[in-house]
């Protein structure tokens, strides 16, 4: 591979997809289960709104590694009133966590692929691990 080559590479997605076989929990508005279904999942999601207390995460746990995805709608800031879809892991080199804003759409489209297994495509995520603080 040439120099050339090297910028033009499309970047590589992040070993950040989720783990196989894990169970997963659903939380609405900060309200856990353990028993739902997709309609659930698509219900949430159609139900978010500008509130402190709208949110959805879709979380895998177990012990102290995890992995989910979530989202919000933005109450303040550039991205007020978009769709802030985060996704957050932890693994040997720490705590991460990855952003974007967008639609509804894409919040929809990415649950949908975790709820089907497909693998993610996070092109358009900021890095945001490192406003985590240390107790997440």
């Amino acid at each position: 591979m040439g120099l050339f080559s090297i910028f033009f590479q499309r970047p590589q997605v992040p070993g950040v997809q989720p783990h196989t076989g894990w169970s997963w929990s659903l939380s609405v508005n900060g309200l856990p289960t353990t028993q739902f279904d997709w309609e659930d999942v698509a219900k949430a999601l159609d139900s978010l709104g500008p509130h402190d207390d709208s949110f959805v995460i879709l979380e895998q746990k177990k012990g102290k590694d995890y992995w989910f995805i979530q989202s919000a709608v933005a109450l303040a800031g550039p991205h007020t009133g978009e769709y802030v879809l985060g996704v957050g892991w932890n693994d040997a080199k720490g705590k991460h966590y990855i952003e974007r804003c967008g639609g509804a759409g894409k919040a929809v489209d990415m649950f949908r692929a975790v709820w089907q297994g497909k693998t993610l495509d996070f092109t358009g995520f900021e890095d945001q691990s490192d406003l985590l603080s240390g107790d997440c």
